[in-house]
């Protein structure tokens, strides 16, 4: 090859990257002057409709964990829930990762588990992100989650987050973790709040879901940039530092007599179910998010339920079952494994709550685990797990 071609080569990469780098900071970049809620105090002056000091007695809070696809199981438990007419109205529903995105419409009831079962049965992988491509070299993530944001601009409209509002004002509280990747620490948003305000609430509502479940590495972050002090900060998926976002401020004053239910999209064990040959850097990369993000969950639950039994609280662990498959990648979407999982959600939640099965018949339902049977009817003095 003559060197005019080589360094006719050499320039055009050069100017690639160049372009590239040109397009990628902040492909989401939001403001936050949103409120806040840190370490169980309020980060922000901002002022919402029922301050901290309003709020309702908590009798109910839900827990909404990690787990990527596996996030169907979740869906179908709460769709059965419903269907027994012994799903409570929760006072506070807290989420992270893909437990954020199901946490809206937990939070706002029966009425919005047709979404959950649409998200959980039909969406694939290219619904939710697309390759970054070339863009990986210069970028912080191998997936873009633009698909994603498309997705939850469809589906929350701005009569949810009126609906959402409106609630916050009666005084129950919908909370979203994320993980501030440049501090190491975990963000509890409050999303009540923020669907309470003024500006471009729906987007900047959307892109704390989108942070929520942004896996790192793997999918691109969503800077925040302070209002107050121009400072950005990477936030990424919350179930990097609590794939079971639950701290006992959530409780209010007084925990004692309130109940924790923590549903846990997928096995609450340290080993995996499934085996996987993880025989590419990308399979292999994935695999380790996925047992990571299993360990974590396993450790996790056992500490919200110490928080639980502090705070004098009762707990209650809904998990899928250990003889039901989970996906063999959580970070891949693929509804011919996501619609059996759901099914196993709705045969789990009616074996629990009451409900008749809509799809399985009692034979053929999955039993549930030791570990979810167990939680089931545990107390403060008797352990879940």
């Amino acid at each position: 090859m003559a060197d005019w071609t080589r360094a006719l080569l050499r320039r055009s990469a050069v100017l690639a990257l160049l372009a590239l780098s040109a397009c990628r900071p902040g492909d989401i970049v939001l403001d936050a002057g949103e409120p806040v809620v840190s370490a169980g105090r309020y980060a922000s002056t901002a002022s919402s409709p029922a301050e901290p000091g309003k709020r309702v007695p908590v009798r109910n809070v839900l827990v909404l964990t990690s787990g990527g696809a596996d996030g169907a199981f979740g869906a179908g438990v709460l769709q059965a829930w419903s269907r027994s007419g012994k799903r409570p109205v929760f006072d506070v529903v807290t989420g992270t990762s893909t437990g954020a995105l199901q946490a809206t419409a937990a939070f706002l009831g029966p009425a919005s588990d047709h979404l959950l079962e649409r998200v959980y049965t039909t969406t694939r992988t290219r619904d939710v992100f697309r390759s970054n491509g070339l863009k990986t070299l210069v970028g912080t993530g191998l997936y873009d989650p633009a698909p994603l944001r498309r997705l939850l601009l469809e589906l929350i409209s701005d009569d949810m987050l009126d609906q959402v509002a409106s609630e916050h004002s009666k005084g129950r509280r919908l909370y979203v973790a994320t993980t501030d990747m440049t501090a190491g620490k975990t963000m509890f948003w409050d999303m009540g709040a923020i669907a309470a305000s003024d500006g471009d609430r729906r987007s900047h509502y959307v892109d704390i879901l989108v942070a929520s479940a942004a896996v790192p590495g793997l999918v691109e972050p969503v800077r925040i940039r302070d209002r107050r002090s121009g400072a950005v900060s990477i936030h990424s998926d919350g179930g990097v530092k609590a794939p079971v976002p639950f701290d006992s401020f959530m409780l209010g004053r007084a925990g004692r007599g309130s109940t924790i239910w923590v549903l846990a999209n997928g096995h609450v064990s340290r080993d995996a179910a499934v085996s996987s040959p993880a025989a590419s850097t990308l399979a292999l990369a994935r695999r380790g998010v996925s047992q990571l993000i299993r360990q974590l969950l396993y450790s996790s639950v056992h500490e919200a339920r110490g928080k639980a039994a502090a705070a004098g609280a009762h707990f209650r662990l809904v998990s899928l079952p250990e003889t039901v498959s989970e996906t063999k990648d959580p970070l891949r979407f693929d509804p011919d494994e996501m619609r059996p999982l759901f099914e196993s959600g709705q045969a789990a939640g009616a074996r629990i709550f009451g409900a008749p099965p809509p799809s399985l018949s009692p034979e053929d339902a999955p039993q549930p685990s030791s570990v979810a049977a167990r939680a089931i009817s545990a107390s403060p003095a008797e352990p879940a797990l």
